[in-house]
């Protein structure tokens, strides 16, 4: 079977899915109260939903990347909603630190001492990857390409 996407675009959904299910387990794991000593180093706090998710996020890029490794073209589709839930993802959580922010302004008193930072998370500095991968293939990717097979037709 003829493979049509290059080399690089398969490197990304491996590369982001590893990335993913990596943040993700540490996510999970420092939830479940074992301390890897990546928390403060990698802003990953102990959230085993949120851990999860990431970890879904991962096994949809990397299933993409192996069906575009072989030769699948519906393995591009995986990448496609890889990357928009991580781009979802990443806008909730800027979302989630802006409304901190917002309140510590409002009141005061209840963030004494707090930091943006501590609501910084992986799906904000993951999702930049997954931004840069799109915009550096927004004309490489393309959905003219995946073949739809109907039962019957």
């Amino acid at each position: 079977m003829k493979r049509n996407y290059g080399n690089k675009e398969i490197a990304f959904a491996t590369l982001a899915g590893v990335l993913y299910a990596f943040f993700g387990l540490i996510h999970i794991i420092e939830g479940l109260g074992i301390d890897t000593g990546l928390s403060g180093i990698l802003f990953i706090p102990g959230d085993i939903l949120g851990g999860f998710c990431l970890v879904v996020i991962g096994g949809v890029f990397l299933y993409g990347s192996r069906e575009m490794l072989q030769g699948i073209n519906a393995g591009v589709s995986f990448v496609y909603v890889g990357i928009l839930m991580s781009l979802v993802f990443m806008m909730v959580y800027l979302l989630i630190m802006g409304g901190n922010l917002l309140d510590s302004f409002i009141v005061p008193d209840d963030y004494e001492g707090w930091s943006v930072m501590e609501t910084f998370r992986p799906g904000i500095y993951l999702g930049i990857i997954s931004l840069a991968g799109i915009l550096y293939w927004r004309d490489r990717f393309s959905l003219n390409e995946v073949l739809v097979f109907r039962e019957g037709a």
